[in-house]
């Protein structure tokens, strides 16, 4: 069966909401800086030790201070039985830490004034597979990007009432990678360019992220394979379709870097589903189809800190505070919140802001950065096991543990 405009909508995710990050376990009083995060002595062998007890295969870190980059791991392998050694040029699927990437984009958008972020959506496109409701059109892209939308994680293609808004827009804190795609393909309408063009020109390029791509699929071979249970998983997202999708590319003669969601429909509509490959294109998603490098990530979360050498292409210094700061509480009475497209919480030394991620259980990535210090950690794993490893790493580095580790994701909306 040809896949439609709908399924072009979400990447199957499975577990993607596991990118709930960063919350405390203290107080949420501003505090004086404690101490730098640093890394323990020995925490090399602990650091192996953890990844064979946790069964996973590979690994890359890198802690950053003051913007400069201090500490750097990479061990294990892209892949087990038959993978390279795994090394810091390696690319990692960020899963849902791509939410944060593209929300920088978005609020790029808004500096230059092409998005308004108080604008509601369907002033811009109205995807034909939102159903009929008088909510959807109360969406804005400042609801999307501090998840009071309404919208689920990810509706049903079949089943266009799932995506009514569970709740009056901005009334609520609630999940939703639904609502990050809607916005992509606003800011495709808006740009004229695909989700991986447009990053490279407003971010990748001048960040000098040259191992990132959103374009759900890639030609590197320095590409980490995901895992589940120290074993090679048996779904491997856009590597699943990557044949078919890059024949498709030759044959148009068009990088699928360059595709827009038009063009993922285009190839949707030239599947046989009597070939072999998996059920579903993984299409580019702002939500979770990041793929980049541990470097790359890190260069990204300096962005988030205040700087006074910031470049022209950057956030304006206003829109990189307001991005930062507390827009929404996760849970009331919790010090747990939501700015504009990153998690906040109270670090070690202040406000931690960040996110996390794992996509189908077979990856789990972490980065987080507090603003007074500069300081930034970024995990990148392939394995959904990752996740235990990267608690005990940020509780040796930054001395502190985070209340995302254990706190409810999705907590219920209590009126």
């Amino acid at each position: 069966m040809a896949l439609s405009w709908t399924s072009t909508r979400r990447i199957v995710l499975g577990g993607a909401m596991g990118a709930a990050g960063f919350l405390q376990a203290g107080a949420a009083s501003a505090r004086p800086p404690v101490r730098n995060w640093s890394v323990p002595a020995g925490f090399d062998a602990d650091l192996k030790t953890l990844m064979a007890a946790a069964c996973v295969p590979g690994l890359c870190a890198i802690l950053v201070r003051n913007g400069k980059t201090i500490w750097v791991r990479a061990l294990g392998v892209t892949k087990v039985g038959g993978g390279q050694p795994l090394n810091q040029d390696t690319m990692f699927e960020a899963a849902s830490i791509s939410k944060a990437v593209f929300a920088y984009i978005a609020l790029q958008l808004a500096d230059r004034g092409t998005l308004d972020l108080d604008k509601p959506l369907v002033d811009y496109l109205r995807p034909n597979y939102l159903p009929d409701n008088a909510a959807l059109a109360t969406i804005t892209a400042r609801h999307v990007l501090t998840h009071t939308s309404g919208l689920p994680n990810w509706g049903e293609d079949k089943n266009p009432a799932s995506l009514t808004p569970q709740f009056t827009p901005g009334t609520h804190f609630s999940y939703s990678g639904e609502g990050l795609f809607w916005l992509q393909l606003v800011a495709e309408h808006l740009t004229g360019l695909g989700l991986d063009a447009m990053a490279r020109k407003m971010l990748f390029v001048p960040a000098g992220m040259t191992r990132s791509t959103f374009a759900a699929y890639t030609e590197d071979t320095n590409v980490s394979w995901g895992h589940v249970g120290g074993r090679v998983a048996k779904r491997q997202g856009w590597r699943d379709w990557s044949a078919f999708i890059g024949g498709l590319a030759r044959d148009w003669g068009k990088p699928v870097q360059d595709w827009t969601q038009a063009d993922w429909i285009r190839a949707g509509a030239a599947y046989d589903p009597k070939s072999p490959p998996p059920k579903r294109v993984l299409f580019a998603n702002a939500s979770a189809s990041l793929v980049l490098s541990a470097p790359d990530l890190a260069r990204f979360m300096t962005l988030l800190s205040p700087r006074r050498d910031r470049a022209p292409w950057e956030l304006k210094e206003t829109t990189r505070a307001e991005m930062t700061t507390p827009a929404v509480a996760v849970r009331e009475g919790v010090p747990h919140w939501w700015g504009l497209g990153v998690e906040i919480e109270e670090g070690t030394n202040g406000r931690r802001v960040g996110h996390e991620g794992n996509n189908d259980g077979r990856c789990a990535t972490y980065c987080g950065a507090e603003l007074d210090t500069g300081d930034a950690l970024v995990i990148m794993t392939n394995d959904g096991a990752g996740f235990g490893v990267y608690q005990r790493m940020v509780r040796a580095i930054t001395g502190r543990d985070q209340f995302s580790f254990f706190a409810n994701e999705n907590p219920p909306i209590l009126t």
